[in-house]
């Protein structure tokens, strides 16, 4: 069983993320990172990842979105959630340890199995837990079918029968790797080795001191070094269905917390956002092919963090922009505009809330940033062939479902040259319907492009005000 809080079907990528850089920079988000983890690592890792791992699919989004709106109602559900789920990962630690090969290799038997019947102990509380809180599920606010799911799941499988069975065969083990007398049954094989060892009572009476054994004559060192073999081959079975069902409830527990990460995480970037007066929406995603992009009451969340207040905000209507081409005077809010829109698109594709009031926009397979470089002395090249060449890494990674979001490009050279080099590039986007969002000083650039390209949109930010819109 898979909780799904993630994906309807499938099971997450739980490997090590490989970083974005020139994205996590040019957007600023590391500080909502920060925000969403609150210093815990774990939590950090999970939401950077699905940030920065955009879904295509608008039911997948979905999904999500309604999840997250659960747990919006109920905040101290998937707190609960991911600290039970938490719990079980720290103290499964000693557990893990012994039974990876390369350390458990010359540990008994019975060691093995007095550890993981310790952690069974802990293991069935805390899945009663989670099952109770399922049981507490009775509100009509609960409406998303992965929560509703996951909690039927766990309602239907840790019954209170099998809760209580499972107690009693814990308590067994419990005397197992106690004192107790084993009686084992088995047989005679080749070599007179036993064969077939099972075990098949376990009595309160005291076991025979193998020690004890083991100081007297040579037959009697013999003979207690055979009661341990037969003793841990018997043990080594209740071992092997002991793991099994430990190894099965961990692996559960582990994708539990991988996903109810996510969704603590932005929770508390929620609630970061509401303390200051900032508002949210859940953003409806469109087809890749509409190529749609409106929004009202848009912000730059990492700037409202650092500001500690709702910022200026922005509206746009466009229908089908190939082309966001975004001027105007210096300090306008430009640049800030422009995060806007691709933190937005990021948020909306990992199925979280957006910063605005409103937001639809078409989906992309992959976000790409080319930000403007200060020049440092670590270059060994001038910083427009600097430039071309990070551009030209983005080119050969581009397809047709691409967003590019460009701030400031060819800044570096002449407005003639810098403008020709652009409308080259904006050229061959445009044939391919590639998304272009760019912020330029190039009046000649904006101008070329208001003629020249159909499906466009030309925003001028003023100081202080909200963008004016012009759409050809």
């Amino acid at each position: 069983m898979r909780p799904n809080l993630l994906y309807e079907s499938g099971e997450p990528d739980l490997s090590l993320l490989v970083p974005e850089q020139q994205l996590e920079q040019d957007l600023h988000i590391e500080p909502i990172l920060n925000v969403m983890s609150r210093q815990d690592r774990y939590v950090y890792g999970v939401v950077k990842k699905l940030l920065l791992s955009p879904l295509t699919d608008e039911n997948a989004i979905v999904h999500r979105q309604q999840i997250l709106r659960d747990f919006i109602d109920n905040p101290p559900l998937i707190h609960r959630i991911y600290g039970i789920a938490s719990d079980i990962d720290l103290r499964a630690a000693d557990y893990r340890a012994q039974m990876k090969p390369s350390f458990s290799r010359n540990l008994p038997i019975s060691d093995k199995l007095r550890t993981a019947t310790a952690f069974l102990g802990v293991l069935l509380d805390k899945l009663q837990e989670l099952r109770d809180l399922g049981a507490a599920m009775t509100s009509p606010r609960y409406r998303s079918k992965g929560v509703t799911s996951l909690f039927e799941w766990l309602e239907h499988t840790y019954t209170n029968a099998f809760l209580s069975a499972a107690r009693t065969h814990h308590r067994i083990l419990q005397q197992a790797v106690q004192d107790c007398r084993l009686i084992i049954g088995g047989r005679i094989g080749n070599g007179l080795k036993g064969k077939g060892i099972t075990l098949r009572k376990i009595d309160a009476a005291p076991s025979l001191s193998l020690g004890r054994l083991a100081a007297g004559k040579t037959s009697s060192f013999l003979l207690g070094h055979s009661l341990q073999e037969i003793e841990e081959g018997a043990l080594s079975n209740v071992l092997r269905i002991l793991r099994r069902f430990i190894d099965k409830c961990l692996g559960f527990a582990d994708l539990l917390r991988y996903e109810s990460g996510f969704y603590v995480g932005c929770m508390r970037l929620y609630e970061e956002l509401a303390e200051r007066g900032c508002g949210t929406a859940f953003p409806t995603p469109l087809p890749s092919e509409a190529r749609g992009l409106s929004f009202t009451g848009l912000y730059d969340p990492g700037l409202a963090i650092r500001i500690g207040r709702q910022p200026v905000t922005n509206d746009l209507q466009a229908e089908e922009p190939y082309l966001l081409m975004i001027t105007g005077e210096n300090q306008g809010g430009k640049t800030t505009l422009l995060r806007s829109v691709g933190l937005a698109q990021l948020m909306m594709q990992c199925g979280m809330f957006v910063p605005a009031a409103s937001f639809r926009a078409s989906l992309c397979d992959r976000v790409f940033t080319h930000f403007t470089r200060e020049e440092d002395d670590t270059m060994r090249s001038g910083k427009l062939d600097e430039e071309l060449a990070r551009l030209d890494r983005i080119v050969d990674q581009l397809t047709s479902r691409s967003l590019l979001l460009m701030n400031e490009p060819f800044a570096s050279t002449t407005e003639r040259e810098g403008s020709a080099i652009a409308k080259d590039l904006l050229s061959v986007c445009h044939e391919l319907r590639l998304r272009v969002y760019i912020v330029t000083h190039f009046y000649e650039l904006a101008s070329w492009a208001y003629v020249q390209l159909k499906h466009a949109a030309f925003l001028s930010p003023a100081r202080l005000l909200k963008a004016r819109i012009l759409i050809s």
